[in-house]
């Protein structure tokens, strides 16, 4: 499904990424997104390319099939939606019964042995070698299989692939990240990309494309954001569930969100290098304070979208950047 907007050369190139960080890293993004939408008059639909990795491939799915991102957080937040984006998101986003809290006699079941592609990835590559990547690839296989979300998502987008849409999972066997909607990737349907990128290893059971299994792309990067190095974008706009602006963050998960935090500028640093402005959008302490340390808490949602929207809403009155972005979209969007 081809992108909303206008020919490109007539206005400034934008990239969105959207990373990884559950139910509640949507909900974030759905508050950031509204925000962008009414205060800065930006439509996240309008982005040249947008790179979702786990929560984020699901957001970025449904705003590349027309939802906007007003409905995706008022349908989060329990609110009426448009006609059109309330029937796509029925589809995208069906009712489910609440996911299980995982438990540490989970991580006792038997672990997988380091396979050969894992081995053969490390002995070729020894610099780029990452323990806690490795990690991920021998946890023990997940119980929740949300393979037979796939048919309601294909028959949403069926086979044709959004334009200027990369979703971000990671190969099973040895944790490399393949971008799937990239030059050169394997072929895959919309849906299959999806449910694969958000298969957190140890929870959910991985998905199959192709004869290969594949997870949550948040195990290489939880923004993946230096996917857009090579496509000469003007600004990119980064939505960062999982860190904590400015890398500041106490508490249980303030280890985490630094780190994740501290991957991100390196990213950044690398989209910088090749003349593209990036503005970061990461989780404040009013924010942190509303999401919590469980990923999957479906009953705080309606709170995050709150203070993601009122957090951004005071950034764009204190970033240029920021608050010109609207600039970007064409003046007819709604």
């Amino acid at each position: 499904m081809a992108r909303r907007g206008i020919p490109n050369g007539q206005r400034p190139t934008v990239g969105l990424v959207l990373g990884a960080g559950g139910i509640v890293g949507q909900a974030y993004q759905a508050g950031v997104l509204a925000a962008l939408e009414r205060e800065a008059h930006w439509d996240a639909r309008d982005a040249d390319i947008i790179v979702g990795t786990s929560a984020g491939s699901v957001t970025g799915a449904a705003l590349r099939v027309g939802v906007p991102a007003t409905d995706l957080a008022a349908s989060t937040y329990g609110r009426p939606t448009s006609p059109k984006g309330g029937a796509l998101l029925k589809r995208i986003l069906p009712d489910e019964s609440p996911l299980p809290v995982p438990s540490v006699m989970s991580l006792l079941r038997p672990w997988n042995p380091p396979s050969p592609a894992l081995i053969r990835r490390a002995v070729r590559r020894p610099l780029a070698f990452r323990p806690e990547v490795a990690a991920m690839t021998l946890l023990p296989r997940g119980r929740i299989n949300i393979s037979d979300r796939a048919r309601a998502l294909h028959e949403l987008v069926g086979h044709e692939w959004p334009e200027g849409l990369l979703i971000c999972t990671a190969r099973r066997t040895d944790g490399a990240r393949v971008v799937f909607g990239g030059d050169g990737s394997p072929p895959a349907s919309l849906a299959s990309a999806v449910l694969a990128s958000c298969a957190i290893p140890g929870y959910f059971a991985p998905i199959t494309i192709g004869g290969t299994e594949y997870f949550d792309g948040g195990v290489h990067s939880s923004t993946n954001a230096d996917v857009l190095t090579a496509h000469a974008l003007d600004t990119v706009v980064v939505v960062s569930s999982m860190s904590a602006r400015r890398g500041r963050a106490i508490g249980a998960d303030g280890f985490l969100r630094w780190s994740v935090h501290r991957r991100l500028e390196r990213e950044i640093a690398r989209l910088e290098a090749h003349g593209t402005s990036v503005v970061r959008l990461e989780p404040g302490p009013g924010a942190r304070r509303a999401m919590g340390v469980w990923a999957m808490a479906e009953n705080r949602a309606p709170q995050v979208i709150e203070a993601a929207y009122e957090e951004t809403r005071r950034r764009i009155l204190s970033s240029p950047l920021l608050a010109a972005i609207g600039s970007a979209a064409p003046a007819a969007a709604g």
